[in-house]
């Protein structure tokens, strides 16, 4: 009866802690990369966002199949669900970026570097939200809230950047940028969902 014990145990629930970890960790990757593409533009860092992409698709993959594989979760089952998914968008979204930027052939701007800098602060804070859901749920509510900001911050930016740029004449530049900044405004909102994830589940397992 050893496959009913581990429904109850554990070693089957400690699974998801892991491979949200394992998740987030590819998230601080990839927009750790993305910042250090938009700094140097060598195309081989817009290569390794892609490929951080391609692993957190399989992270998400085996967590969905851990899900149907387990009967007690050590939180909702839903809430994992969501969480995973929002973190594999957020990474979705900084490889859409990473790809038009090299696809594109466009410089770096200075708001490039202004948003990628935020988005490098709210993974950062989801990664440590996390690594504390279990042993330090305050903390990661802290962290978590800390997340969910990026989104404000990046719209204010967002906004500004976007009404400067159609004051551009450059029309094909105009609109290759305007798709980057919209990939990167897409990412903070996930980031804010990430973090309104995290808090749901720390009130949920307090």
């Amino acid at each position: 009866m050893s496959w009913l014990s581990d429904m109850f145990t554990g070693r089957k629930q400690e699974r998801f802690c892991t491979l949200l970890e394992h998740h987030s960790q590819l998230l601080q990757r990839a927009a750790q990369a993305l910042q250090q593409y938009a700094e140097r533009g060598d195309p081989a860092l817009a290569d390794q966002v892609d490929a951080i992409e391609h692993q957190g698709d399989e992270i998400l993959s085996q967590t969905i199949s851990a899900l149907n594989d387990t009967f007690i979760t050590p939180f909702d089952r839903q809430d994992i669900y969501n969480l995973a998914c929002a973190i594999d968008d957020m990474i979705d979204y900084l490889n859409n970026a990473a790809r038009e930027m090299k696809l594109f052939n466009v410089s770096t701007t200075p708001a490039i570097m202004d948003m990628v800098t935020i988005l490098v602060q709210a993974t950062d804070e989801i990664g440590a939200a996390v690594l504390a859901i279990e042993r330090d749920p305050a903390s990661a509510s802290l962290h978590a809230v800390n997340a969910s900001k990026a989104e404000n911050r990046m719209e204010d930016l967002y906004r500004r950047t976007v009404a400067a740029l159609f004051e551009e004449s450059d029309v094909h530049t105009i609109f290759k940028l305007r798709e980057i900044y919209r990939h990167l405004s897409n990412s903070a909102d996930r980031a804010d969902a990430i973090g309104k994830l995290i808090g749901k589940i720390v009130v949920k397992t307090a």
